[in-house]
């Protein structure tokens, strides 16, 4: 699996730069801003958490900034391997993603899902494309209609705690992969200790 998110710069807060490049405030830098997404994101397309991480975070542009503008990560599951890229020093403003597995594969380019198995391809038009902005309001009603559930008592399920300790996880192995020059860490026990 591939994963790339591009960004020029981090997305523009109200009143000043705010929590994506502040480290007092959330931690800061792409990976936390980014990296969130994709944390809970791939384990649910690979249908399990990652048992390892890599990561290398650097600044390759946005050197004012007390936080890295590039994250390098790659997570490794039990029989599949996520690379992902996060930056805010590219040229352009794009997400991608490819899937590939035994029977196919799978990409999202822009707004468009392509799918290819058999020598056939297919193309479904899912706009907005992720790029387009930051917020994306037709993922808000599902969520928050998620949360509603769980704090009413409708859902006794752990599923939000469950990806939220898998999400703090990745990003706390991340960090510490990137401290010990890229190493590849287990995550396995701070995953289980969480769900």
């Amino acid at each position: 699996m591939v994963w790339r998110t591009l960004r020029t710069q981090p997305a523009a807060a109200a009143g000043g730069d705010g929590w994506r490049v502040d480290p007092a405030i959330a931690g800061g830098g792409v990976l936390t801003d980014h990296g969130w997404h994709v944390s809970y994101v791939v384990p649910r397309w690979v249908g399990a958490p990652p048992d390892a991480v890599s990561a290398r975070l650097e600044t390759r542009r946005h050197h004012r900034f007390a936080v890295e503008d590039t994250a390098t990560v790659r997570l490794r599951f039990p029989d599949a391997v996520a690379d992902i890229v996060l930056t805010w020093a590219a040229e352009t403003r794009e997400n991608q993603a490819c899937v590939i597995g035994t029977a196919g594969r799978i990409d999202i380019e822009a707004d468009t899902v392509v799918l290819r198995a058999n020598g056939r391809e297919e193309r479904h038009r899912r706009p907005p494309a992720l790029s387009d902005g930051s917020q994306h309001p037709d993922w808000f009603g599902p969520v928050a209609d998620e949360f509603l559930a769980r704090v009413l008592g409708r859902d006794p399920s752990h599923r939000n705690l469950d990806e939220a300790a898998v999400c703090i996880a990745v990003e706390c192995g991340a960090r510490e992969s990137s401290r010990r020059d890229g190493a590849m860490l287990p995550l396995a026990a701070r995953v289980e200790a969480a769900g």
